[in-house]
């Protein structure tokens, strides 16, 4: 018998090598497949091929097409006191980003009111209402003509009542994994799996409306997995591992996916999008974000973001893609800008306010406003009607799809290419210079975060990293421990794209802090047990911090301690000073003055 039941094993074996190399090899055909650009499944169901989907960062439909002829638009607000008032225009870059987390979201609607945008964080910037303001025509003179020419969206809403690391996640997974925030914690310039080991992200169950937080890397089944099983080529181009812009990089989300090939293989440079439609590369579907720089989150510049969105659409438009793409181009999510169309409640996350979105086409209906209900769920609706895909979830599954605004009967519209208009010089290296007052210095596990109320009363948030350079006056190097609560400050800051009034800090000035050197200074009884004493100097009294790096020194020069620093002393400091308090917030150096006395003299403590 034995022999029987090693032949039986051997011959089941055998049977399941065949079954598992039935079944890699078309995974790994499609694999090639994908990384080649080739699309080896059914021809698509309608007359696009080819998919690129454009997404900018955090402007309302309001903020850019409020004015638009035939859209339901917007040229006033209803503010927070009942009042209404004009938009006013929004600046080329703000001074400011505008808060819209997931709570500033829920505050912004206020129940479908639509009238607390001005309440938000960075609302009011150089005492105007950034917040309810819009750009007329002649501020965005290329998206107007695409959504002149092409179809523009004007019931399309952001799909999640939150910020852009959960719309994003919907882009590729009609999901966000329950998330509505941006992380927090991370890496610098990383969401998702390089976050690190503290970064965590707020979510909600969208049934129960219960509250938690999670680690932003998820397992989600995404189009790239149906794609994949399909041969349908994809690629998302994105900013490189811990670059700006990096954060949008959707797929670093996904666990799967992230610590895959397809890693390497599909998830490319955002650089690299033009050279691979000049090559004849261009997959059936693909993901275009950018740098922040180029985003128009603000406070980046309109302009510049403008006009590196008309450099990819005319790359596509001057290839042989033209005839069989849909480009969409649309915004993540509000950005804290104005909106009047209250978002039509889903579940405890959905829906969020609406976003421009404009799809421009050579099938696109020429003109024409598309006021269907929309979100980003029927961009994928569409993609995977097109080419053949099972739905993801519910969600994409349900959404209305996109397909209402393309016409595949008409005479197809040819390219339109468009010259970029020329910026200022100063929109192409933006850095916000801030300047307010010292609230207060925490410490995390991952960062030091310095608090700064700036004008108009909001309190930035400074990330201060452990190369940070930290000045007072005259470039003297100061510390940490030398910042006073309402000491003078400014920093040079890079707007950070997680939260509203975040900065990653270049340099930081403390503008109460001077360079000190105090001789004949005479020491009054010690305080604070020991860790500050008071001295007479030009005619006041100087408060002396003493730590265990202050070097003291004794008439003889050798070592002192602080206890040789005795009421009645005579000595000479060197430090900082903090001319505000008349405060030496770091003593570096103290020398005691030798005494002397003339015979018959006996020293009296100054009054």
């Amino acid at each position: 018998m034995r022999p029987r039941i090693r032949l039986a094993i051997l011959a089941l074996l055998a049977v399941a090598a065949l079954l598992a190399a039935a079944t890699l090899a078309p995974m790994a055909a499609g694999s090639r497949a994908a990384a080649s650009g080739e699309v080896t499944s059914q021809p698509p169901r309608y007359a696009i091929r080819h998919v690129v989907i454009i997404i900018k960062e955090n402007h309302s439909f309001d903020n850019l097409f409020g004015r638009f002829p035939g859209a339901d638009g917007a040229t006033t607000a209803t503010i927070s006191d009942g009042s209404v008032v004009p938009l006013n225009r929004t600046p080329d870059h703000t001074l400011l980003d505008i808060g819209h987390s997931g709570d500033a979201a829920s505050l912004a609607v206020d129940g479908g009111r639509m009238d607390h945008f001005n309440q938000l964080a960075g609302a009011i910037q150089d005492n105007v209402d950034i917040a309810d303001s819009q750009y007329p025509r002649k501020d965005i003179p290329d998206y107007w003509t695409y959504a002149q020419h092409f179809t523009l969206e004007d019931r399309f809403f952001s799909t999640i009542m939150g910020a852009s690391f959960a719309n994003h996640l919907v882009l590729v997974a009609a999901s966000s994994a329950n998330t509505y925030d941006n992380p927090r914690g991370q890496t610098r310039h990383a969401w998702g799996c390089d976050g690190g080991p503290y970064s965590v992200v707020d979510a909600i169950d969208p049934t129960t409306g219960r509250h938690y937080q999670t680690r932003p890397c998820f397992d989600l089944p995404t189009l790239a997995d149906t794609m994949q099983q399909r041969h349908v080529s994809w690629t998302y181009y994105a900013p490189t591992a811990f670059q700006s812009g990096y954060v949008w990089s959707s797929f670093d989300a996904i666990r799967h996916i992230r610590y895959s090939p397809l890693w390497n293989t599909n998830v490319r440079p955002t650089t690299q999008f033009t050279s691979d439609v000049a090559r004849g590369k261009l997959p059936a579907v693909s993901w275009l974000v950018t740098s922040e720089e180029n985003s128009e989150h603000p406070p980046f510049s309109m302009c510049v973001g403008e006009s590196w969105t008309v450099r990819q659409i005319n790359a596509v438009m001057r290839s042989k893609y033209w005839k069989d793409t849909l480009i969409v181009l649309t915004w993540d999510d509000f950005g804290g800008f104005y909106d009047h169309v209250s978002p039509p409640p889903q579940d405890a996350l959905s829906l969020g306010p609406r976003v421009p979105t404009i799809l421009i086409s050579p099938y696109a209906r020429a003109g024409y406003v598309d006021h269907h209900q929309l979100e980003f769920d029927s961009i994928l609706r569409f993609i995977e009607d097109d080419f053949h895909l099972r739905s993801l979830t519910a969600r994409d599954r349900n959404a209305a799809s996109i397909i209402s605004s393309l016409r595949f009967n008409q005479v197809p519209l040819r390219p339109l290419l468009l010259h970029p208009s020329p910026c200022p010089t100063g929109d192409l290296h933006l850095h916000s210079a801030l300047t307010g007052k010292y609230v207060r210095l925490t410490t995390t596990r991952y960062d030091r975060e310095l608090q700064l109320r700036i004008k108009g009363g909001d309190i930035a948030t400074l990330l201060i990293g452990p190369s940070v350079p930290m000045l007072g006056m005259h470039s003297s190097r100061v510390r940490t421990a030398d910042f006073r609560q309402g000491d003078r400050m400014s920093a040079s800051a890079h707007p950070d794209p997680q939260l509203a009034l975040t900065y990653e800090v270049g340099v930081i000035h403390d503008l109460d802090l001077i360079t000190f050197k105090g001789s004949g200074m005479v020491v009054r009884p010690m305080r604070q047990g020991g860790t500050s004493l008071a001295a007479r100097f030009g005619g006041r009294l100087t408060t002396v911090q003493i730590d265990p790096s202050t070097q003291i020194v004794l008439p003889d020069g050798k070592p002192g301690s602080a206890s040789d620093l005795t009421v009645g002393a005579t000595i000479t400091v060197r430090g900082i000073e903090n001319v505000r308090l008349h405060e030496v917030t770091t003593a570096q150096s103290v020398r005691l003055s030798p005494v002397f006395l003339s015979p018959g003299f006996h020293p009296q403590l100054p009054g």
